[in-house]
Formats: C-alpha cells, sequence, structure tokens
C-alpha cells in the first residue's frame, strides 16, 4: 500500500446540481486521502432527448482503482453504448444494458481506445508510472436508468445505488466482491484464488470495467472469467407517492455510513437544505482530519449522487435549469464510437484472445482487431 495515501488530504469539493423531468440533483466528489482521484460521475437527466415520447434519465458513478482512466473512458462512452443498442431501443432495456456493459468493456482492447486510455492516465496521473492501461487498471460501476416509471439500476463492484422509499432504505444494487460464493466458485473455475476477499491477493472486486488482465482464460467465456463485465440488474418499479430521493455513491462513502445511516441523514435535512450542502456536509464527516492508522474508513475517494424525485413523496417543487455532469462527444468522436461499435457486432472470436496477443512481448507490435463473441443467452444465470 506504499504510496497509495498523502501527507495531507486534499479536501477540496467538486459539486455539481440541476434538475431534470421530475427530479432535482447534486453531486460531489473529493480527492481525499487517496494519491490521486479516479471516481467519475455522470448525470444525464434527458437520455433519449428532451423531445421523447418515452424519458429517461441516467446516473452513474464509476470508481476506478489502479488509475482513473478506465473510470473516465465508461464515463465518456457507455451512455452512448447504451443509447445505440438495439435490445434497448427496442424496449428490452435489462438485456441492452448487460450488452453495452459488455461491448463497452471489450472495446477497450481496440488499438484506438488503448491509445486513448493510454492518453488519459499521461493527463491525469502524470507522475505515476504507466500500466498497461485496461488491463492492470479498471473501473466499478453503478448505473441507474429511470424510464418509463421504472427503475433500472445496473452494477458491477460496490459502488452503490439506494432508494429512499417512505424514509427506509431501499437497495437498488448488491455488491459483487470475490468471497460471495456465486463470485468465488466462478473465480475458482477461472483459476483464480480468493483469499482475504482477495483474488489472487490482488483485487477485491470479481466484477469491473477493464482488468483484462484477469479476463484472459481461452478456454472460458466472456462471462466466466475471473473478472466479468456482465452486470446485476435490479428492476424496480417508481413510485410518485412514496419515492422520496435516490442516492448514489462509491465504497468511499458507504465504507464509513451505513445505506441505513445515509438515508436518515439526507432525510433530516433534505426538506430545509440545499441539496449541494447536503452532499458537501456528508464528505466533511466522512473525511477525519488525520488519516487513521489503521482501517479505510475515510482514506479513499469519495462520491455521492443525491437525486430528489418532485412529486407527491416530497410535496416540494424547484425551477432550476437542466443541466449534466457528463462529458458530451464532438461529431468525431461520435463517428468513432460508430465504427468501434460496428467492428465489435462483425467480428466474431473472443475479445481475451486479442487480450493474449496485446499484451504479449513477441506480438507488441502486431496489429490487432479485436474480436467479440457475441452471446447466445439472452439472460445469463446469477
Amino acid at each position: 500500500m506504499a504510496g497509495v495515501y498523502l501527507r495531507q488530504a486534499v479536501r477540496s469539493m467538486h459539486t455539481s446540481i440541476g434538475s431534470g423531468p421530475n427530479f432535482e440533483f447534486a453531486a460531489t466528489s473529493c480527492q481525499g486521502w487517496r494519491n490521486t482521484m479516479e471516481d467519475v460521475h455522470v448525470i444525464i437527466p434527458y437520455m433519449d432527448g428532451e423531445n421523447s415520447t418515452h424519458q429517461a434519465s441516467l446516473f452513474a458513478v464509476f470508481d476506478g482503482h489502479n488509475g482513473v482512466e478506465v473510470s473516465t473512458y465508461a464515463a465518456k462512452y457507455l451512455p452512448e453504448y447504451i443509447r445505440r443498442n438495439r435490445k434497448y431501443q427496442s424496449g428490452h432495456v435489462v438485456d441492452g444494458l448487460k450488452e453495452a456493459f459488455i461491448l463497452l468493456d471489450n472495446s477497450m482492447l481496440l488499438r484506438e481506445s488503448v491509445n486513448e486510455l493510454r492518453e488519459i492516465r499521461r493527463l491525469m496521473h502524470p507522475n505515476i508510472p504507466e500500466y498497461t492501461p485496461g488491463f492492470t487498471s479498471g473501473s466499478t460501476a453503478v448505473v441507474c436508468l429511470l424510464k418509463n416509471n421504472t427503475f433500472y439500476c445496473a452494477n458491477i463492484g460496490d459502488s452503490r445505488c439506494v432508494l429512499s422509499r417512505n424514509g427506509r432504505a431501499v437497495p437498488l444494487s448488491l455488491d459483487t466482491k470475490p468471497d460471495d460464493p456465486h463470485e468465488m466458485a466462478r473465480i475458482e473455475r477461472a483459476g483464480g484464488t480468493v483469499m482475504r476477499g482477495r483474488i489472487n491477493m490482488q483485487i477485491n472486486v470479481s466484477r469491473a470495467f477493464g482488468d483484462h488482465m484477469y479476463k484472459c482464460n481461452p478456454d472460458l467465456q466472456l462471462t466466466e472469467q475471473m473478472i466479468i463485465a456482465l452486470p446485476d440488474v435490479i428492476v424496480e418499479p417508481y413510485n410518485d407517492k412514496t419515492d422520496q430521493f435516490m442516492v448514489l455513491m462509491c465504497d468511499g462513502i458507504w465504507n464509513s455510513m451505513t445505506n441505513d445511516d445515509v438515508i436518515q441523514y439526507i432525510s433530516r435535512r433534505i426538506r430545509t437544505d440545499r441539496l449541494s450542502q447536503i452532499t458537501e456536509d456528508i464528505i466533511r464527516k466522512i473525511l477525519p482530519e488525520e488519516m487513521p492508522e489503521r482501517g479505510i474508513q475515510g482514506k479513499d475517494n469519495m462520491t455521492i449522487v443525491i437525486v430528489k424525485f418532485l412529486n407527491q413523496a416530497t410535496m416540494m417543487m424547484m425551477n432550476s435549469p437542466a443541466s449534466t455532469a457528463t462529458p458530451q462527444l464532438t461529431q468525431q468522436q461520435q463517428q468513432q464510437l460508430q465504427q468501434q461499435l460496428q467492428q465489435l457486432q462483425q467480428l466474431q472470436t473472443p475479445a481475451f484472445l486479442m487480450a493474449q496477443k496485446m499484451f504479449s512481448k513477441t506480438n507488441s507490435d502486431r496489429k490487432f482487431k479485436l474480436k467479440l463473441q457475441q452471446q447466445q443467452q439472452q439472460q445469463p444465470p446469477h
């Protein structure tokens, strides 16, 4: 863990606020005691455009590890992968989310994607040694889509989404950790071991974007590797009479406050205080003046998003202009993305075969293309 923490915490906070069709939001992030900031969040109030008949809003938190490049890349491109997914467009939202996650993860093995990941790392971590991006670095993701009065929450890793319903915490995501029996069984079948909650004594999440060094077993499908990017998706109806607000947060928050603690703290203040004041105060509450010698509480990057619904449950209305916290793609980037999607759809060989070639010293200069095996099952077992 040497070099992971700073001598003095970075206490400056970055907060964004805005509103959507039936909600307002605030999001705050803080680097804290970590030597780098690896969290990224995205909020898109009008996912399908403001004039869409079936309105959708997207909220997401990406918690990177071993670098910010994968979380930044995922935050930038995942919304487009979801929008352009044919299953999503045809109303099969759960299958569309799962497929979008898998396609995005494997797009990171394309030559141009590797170059972009490397450039992000050089820009954001100029003084940190450069490892192979997307191979030794990765990111968790919790993505909640509110569409057709329904929550669709897709999750890989240990960031969380929690709904306040009648003042009680209702989880919309479940952590995926290596020591969960189902996750451990898959990891061991793939040739890995789980000790002290970590795969091969290294990483403590079992589902993530990137981390392709754990996805290279040529005898296994993409969803059978030690680490996979297939999300669990929880579907929950939205109730405007009972659902007051929703919270998305990385583990840097919930390591110090339980789901119930967060919901109760916000509930006491949400009727009188600004959302941005609440998000910032939660981080101040967690971030210690001195770094604890033991444990992980208060030591990690911190990101929290509060989404307050403007409905019968809250009886509060505000008219702040809609805004987003997501980077916008240029026309050239959208064209490049479309080319990547077409390339992924046309090729057939599993991506991990190309990962082996890509990171082999003997093949370092060989031109490669990503080959993604089409997933046959609509909903793989969990």
